[in-house]
């Protein structure tokens, strides 16, 4: 009887860890594994003598956020600029357009009030999985704002260990 519970228990061992690796090598979460975050600070209208048409100081696409496929991406958006401003997540060329798209390249990487933005001083958390590999912008959704430079480049990496802003130091990071 206790030859039997003990084969029982081998082989209920060797399926948990063959299911473990399955789901590894599919990229499926396993139970209880934590899923990998990054909290990122973007604020609107931080450089005045640009009119404040610029994300943490930068236009044009000068600073870029690098975030490894897969993770979620917790952005802390803030308007401090005395125009409205908004922003969302889209394809890399986007703020050639001068209504952006109001459908985010991720579900829930869009600020509320898109094309009208958020007023001086408002706040918002947007959180959303960076699922795809692949070059794309956040974007100021008021119009024309984006086509007067208003974006910013965001890099899903597949091969990326872990997140990083260019220039060093453009926004803050930080890794739960």
């Amino acid at each position: 009887m206790a030859r039997s519970a003990a084969r029982t228990t081998l082989w209920g061992l060797a399926l948990a860890i063959f299911a473990t690796a399955a789901a590894t090598a599919l990229g499926t979460p396993v139970l209880g594994e934590a899923m990998h975050s990054v909290d990122v600070t973007i604020v609107a209208g931080k450089n005045a003598s640009d009119g404040s048409f610029d994300f943490n100081g930068y236009q044009h696409g000068a600073m870029t956020v690098t975030v490894p496929t897969g993770w979620q991406v917790v952005v802390h958006f803030e308007n401090v600029a005395a125009l409205p401003h908004s922003l969302i997540v889209l394809p890399s060329g986007a703020h050639q357009q001068s209504a952006p798209s109001a459908t985010p390249a991720f579900p829930g990487a869009v600020t509320k009030n898109l094309a009208a933005g958020l007023p001086k001083g408002d706040q918002q958390t947007v959180t959303f999985e960076a699922s795809k590999a692949g070059t794309y912008e956040f974007v100021c959704g008021v119009p024309a704002h984006a086509v007067v430079g208003m974006w910013d480049t965001l890099v899903v990496s597949a091969t990326a260990a872990a997140p990083s802003v260019t220039p060093q130091g453009a926004a803050t990071l930080r890794v739960k």
